[in-house]
Order: C-alpha cells, then structure tokens, then sequence
C-alpha cells in the first residue's frame, strides 16, 4: 500500500564518503535494476559533472570547504566521487563537498568511479551514501527519510533496513520535520541538536515549543534542561487532585515509549489505579506505520 506523508505547509521548501558495504548491498538488492559498478577511478574533466538536485545535503559550510581546498592543493583528491553517465556528461551521486572543494583548488579533472544507474538508482544511492555520513543536520538526515518514503512508497520500516536503522529512529527523524519552520531554521543551523528536537516534539503547543526553543538557544540549555522546562509546564496544567509522584512515574514512561517507539503517546492514569494509552497520528501514513508496528509485535 503506497504511503504519502502529510508533514504540514512548508515542508516542500526544506527540499568518510566512501560506498561503503551497506550502501552496495542495499544496491544489489534493488528490484532488478542494473546496479553495476565500474570501481577503477577515472579522471573526469570538471566541467562535465553535473551536481545532483536530491542531494540530501543542504547546507555547506565555507570553512570547511577552504579547508578541504587547501587540503585538495596540498594532496588531491585522495576520494573519488561518484557518478553516473548521462546525456550531457556525468550525474554527480556522491561527492559535492569533493567537487565544490575541487573546483575552489582550480583543479580542472577530478577522480571518479564511474556507476552505471537508473534516474532511481541514483538518488536512492545518493540519499543512502549521504544519510551514512554524520555531519548531515537532523532536518537533512529527516528529508532524506521522507524523500525516501514519498517518493518510492517505502515504510518507515523498509528505509531502516536498506539504510541499517531501526525504525523508530526513522520515525523520529519524521517527528522532527513536524516543527514550526522557526525551530527548523535553528536546527538546521544547528543552533540545537537532534536531542532538542525529540523533546521539542513532544510538545503539543506549537507556541510554547517556538518560546521553548528560542530560550533553549539563547540560555544553551542542554538536552535535559529543557526536558525539565516542559516537565514544569505540564505539572502547572494538572489540577491540586492529581499525585505528582504518580504522574512523574508515567511522564517518564512516555517518554521512554516514544523515544522506542518514534510514535506520539498520552498515558492517561486514575487514583484507582485504572488508565489509557493513547497513541496519535497524524495522517494515513503513520496510522498504517503504527498499525504495521503493533501487528508486526
């Protein structure tokens, strides 16, 4: 069953280096596609790699780039890139920060391993090769995730395994992309981690979250410091009748719920000892996910 995501207006605006086993594995297992690789290095004149629009990677830092340049005029190109031939020359797959660092060098050709690859294949390794690196942002490790997931109608499930991640972690990318733009901006500049993000998304209240996060980054409050925050909050909604030790105990084990499970919890308790879990979502797509999880347990 295919699965479209609905992550909210704006999101479309959103839209070490080697291949590594992982990323040649989940190639050779693609439907039968051709998924040959030529693995000599080639020389190719600059000029004829095209850079790749998917690219999960947003943001490229220029202080790194002269870095790696001056690195490039002192070495080389000690990595080649990736490519794929194409009509008008050769489709970058893998390698922009290579290849921006090249041309900033005045390097005229480059070191290639030359793939052959369908429209398909090429960003699905592109995506792969990228999401396999750690210095992507949170927002463009998610992207990638649901560029996966709408594009090709993969689960959360099956972009984990051709990716080695276990589910939940997928949905918790997903999770984050949820945000109002203002708190996206701050990750994306990394103004904030991944675990800020989890935390924030968490919260219900889209106004406290952007007064949450703009306070997390000014007063550098760490991860569990703003946990704390929110924490607080709730305890201000709950009427005198409630036991605070009680709803302590189950505010942590939503916590730990959803940061296993990369789904929304709510657990509901009564001092007869009676209560709810609650799941939510919030479209089709992760009703399907949570319903795959509890069938698949």
């Amino acid at each position: 069953m295919g699965k479209k995501l609905a992550l909210g207006k704006g999101i479309a605006s959103l839209i070490q280096e080697a291949p590594n086993e992982l990323l040649r594995k989940s190639l050779n297992n693609s439907e039968g596609e051709n998924t040959s690789i030529n693995y000599q290095p080639m020389m190719l004149d600059i000029s004829t790699v095209i850079t790749n629009s998917a690219q999960p990677r947003k943001i490229f830092k220029e202080s790194e780039l002269q870095e790696l340049s001056n690195s490039i005029k002192e070495n080389g190109v000690i990595q080649p890139i990736i490519v794929a031939k194409s009509e008008f020359g050769y489709d970058l797959i893998a390698g922009e920060r290579r290849l921006r660092a090249s041309k900033e060098a005045g390097l005229t050709q480059i070191p290639a391993i030359i793939k052959k690859a369908t429209d398909r294949e090429k960003v699905i390794m592109s995506i792969i090769e990228n999401v396999q690196r750690s210095d992507l942002n949170c927002i463009e490790e998610g992207l990638a995730y649901y560029k996966l997931m709408t594009d090709y109608n993969l689960t959360q499930e099956e972009v984990g395994k051709k990716l080695g991640k276990e589910r939940s972690t997928v949905a918790n990318y997903l999770r984050i992309l949820k945000l109002p733009r203002s708190v996206i901006d701050l990750l994306q500049k990394e103004e904030l981690t991944f675990g800020h993000a989890k935390v924030l998304a968490a919260c219900d209240d889209r106004e406290h979250v952007i007064r949450l996060a703009n306070k997390a980054m000014v007063e550098k409050l760490s991860v569990r410091e703003l946990e704390k925050k929110i924490k607080i909050k709730n305890n201000n909604k709950k009427n005198d009748n409630s036991n605070p030790e009680r709803e302590e105990k189950y505010l942590q084990l939503q916590d730990k719920l959803e940061q296993k499970t990369g789904f929304k919890f709510k657990l509901n308790s009564k001092k007869n000892g009676n209560g709810t879990i609650v799941m939510s979502f919030s479209n089709e797509a992760e009703f399907n996910d949570i319903y795959d999880y509890l069938m698949n347990k």
